[in-house]
């Protein structure tokens, strides 16, 4: 015979099909609702037998005043002599439910959060329907989340700090509910306002956000002029850069920061560092698809996969001073790799990859700050047309060479 411990745990997967129910509208028409169960005796034995039945009935709505109802049969056998049974085992009303699952607060507050949601976003009522777990769990923030839905609802793509949105919310109230947000704007945005390959919440809907900063170096001084910069070498924001008008012919990409400032004038080229793992941040600078490219890292596991994942954004890449002929020029400068066991990157030629194989077998690192500066000079020289001229006033460093780039993107 059943226990009002296992009607217990059956009513609290009732009371999950009972918010389902609620949220498709059919919470009126739920109950009453049957718990099916065993309601024979356990056994012949007459005591066990009706010590069973006091228990039942003692924890049923016919003693508490709530909970779940019994029908009762009268039953007549040899065994048990003329005794009450159990026919069936319900809930008459959701308030005995909710009341003996001890979830009358709980519900409240889903119903309050809901009938919310539909009144000011109701295209977010099928996702209520299939989460109703995450509704709960932002019940009392609903208020200040349906806010930020309607105002970029109205107003997409804002592009201005999520702290400047002129609602009644904290400056971090976004960032604490990025994940909900983030499925409701999807949902409630037309799809032309979010940009959907971008998994970045703040790109993602069009708000400003602390951009990290890339060092940024004019290799020619005209490019300079053009780009109305007080100086050649600056920190700009990601945005600043894609919005980059002054005519370049090429960009070198450079770790360290020290070589990417000491790179030789090079006429039409700028030169960027200070990114690391963040390089595929480059792919929202669109001009740099016309423009030839050119990274120059460390020969180790870790520059070689930088060197991929920037080609993965720009398949013309080409490396610098990054292949076995330097590996075998500067074997006094070689040190111990990380040791990190990586994956060979996808976007590597061939030679490129035995070069990461060899690094990361041998555990191998020639970092690139050790290569000396004259040398560094020669090898741009030979991949570039040189022609001697003099600085004119804006440079620092006067009667030093200009290297025209004759480099193209390949094809």
């Amino acid at each position: 015979m059943i226990h009002p411990e296992e009607i217990r745990r059956r009513a609290e997967s009732l009371y999950r099909e009972f918010v389902m129910a609620w949220l498709a509208g059919d919470g009126d028409s739920f109950f009453p609702r049957e718990v099916r169960c065993r309601k024979k005796p356990a056994s012949n034995d007459l005591a066990e037998t009706s010590r069973a039945v006091r228990v039942l009935r003692a924890g049923s709505k016919e003693a508490t005043g709530f909970g779940y109802s019994v029908q009762w049969r009268v039953v007549r056998s040899r065994t048990f002599g003329r005794n009450e049974f159990p026919e069936r085992v319900l809930f008459l009303s959701a308030d005995d439910l909710l009341r003996f699952v001890a979830r009358s607060d709980e519900f409240a507050m889903l119903v309050a959060a809901a009938t919310k949601v539909r009144s000011r976003v109701p295209v977010l009522d099928q996702w209520m329907r299939a989460n109703p777990e995450s509704l709960l769990a932002v019940a009392a923030e609903v208020d200040g989340l349906l806010d930020v839905v309607v105002w970029l609802t109205q107003h997409p793509r804002p592009e201005i700090f999520a702290r400047e949105l002129p609602l009644a919310v904290d400056t971090k109230f976004i960032e604490r509910h990025e994940v909900i947000l983030r499925k409701w704007l999807d949902i409630a945005l037309p799809p032309h306002t979010i940009r959907s390959d971008e998994e970045h919440f703040h790109r993602r809907f069009g708000l400003r956000y602390a951009e990290p900063r890339l060092m940024l170096k004019l290799l020619d001084v005209k490019l300079r002029a053009a780009a109305g910069f007080p100086c050649d070498e600056l920190s700009l924001p990601l945005r600043i850069l894609e919005q980059l008008t002054c005519p370049v012919s090429m960009v070198f990409i450079v770790e360290n920061k020290v070589n990417l400032l000491t790179l030789p004038p090079i006429e039409g080229a700028i030169a960027l560092g200070g990114l690391g793992n963040g390089v595929s941040l480059l792919r929202y600078v669109g001009w740099l698809q016309s423009v030839p490219i050119t990274y120059w890292g460390d020969i180790d596991v870790e520059g070689l996969t930088i060197l991929s994942m920037l080609r993965a954004c720009f398949p013309h890449t080409q490396s610098f001073l990054m292949d076995q002929a330097t590996i075998d020029r500067y074997q006094r400068l070689l040190v111990p790799g990380t040791g990190r066991m990586l994956d060979v990157p996808t976007y590597l030629n061939a030679a490129e990859r035995e070069l990461f194989l060899a690094c990361h077998d041998q555990n191998l690192r020639l970092e690139q700050e050790r290569i000396p500066q004259a040398d560094v000079v020669a090898e741009l020289s030979r991949g570039c047309q040189v022609r001697s001229t003099s600085m004119n006033a804006q440079s620092s460093v006067r009667d030093r060479p200009i290297v025209r780039s004759n480099w193209t993107i390949e094809t």
